[in-house]
């Protein structure tokens, strides 16, 4: 299955939101089943960007989470919403976990998910903490 970078990007968010969302509940996350049932395809034919991304960011889970806690300004992880969890949990583990990504290519990708997902005034906030915590 052949998908833009900016497609992959948005699928890797969906999966990773998938796996918040379960993990909150308390559900077993398996990643092989998210994948294929995100991708819609046996997991042989998705992407190795796709597969080694969510792999990464969900190995790093905890890593990615303490740096997100550690950089909030006024708000609460808590009662952030988990798609916007899910673009910084994306932004974080590509930019620090691939590394085939610039510093400003990575804000942008997470603002225009951002953009599209979330509240409008919700991409201030995902520009500015990542502009602190990507470097």
């Amino acid at each position: 299955m052949e998908l833009t970078r900016n497609k992959e990007q948005e699928q890797v968010m969906f999966i990773i939101y998938q796996s918040l969302f379960m993990s909150r509940l308390g559900s077993e996350v398996n990643i092989v089943n998210l994948i294929e049932e995100q991708m819609d395809c046996p997991i042989e034919e998705v992407s190795i960007f796709i597969k080694e991304t969510v792999v990464k960011i969900l190995l790093h889970s905890k890593e990615i989470h303490e740096i997100i806690v550690s950089h909030l300004k006024n708000w609460s992880y808590e009662r952030m919403n988990l798609v916007l969890i899910a673009i910084l949990y994306l932004a974080i583990g590509e930019y620090n976990y691939i590394k085939e990504i610039s510093k400003n290519a990575m804000i942008d990708v997470a603002i225009k998910l951002t953009k599209k997902y979330c509240s409008e005034k919700d991409y201030k906030f995902v520009n500015a903490l990542l502009d602190r915590v990507l470097d």
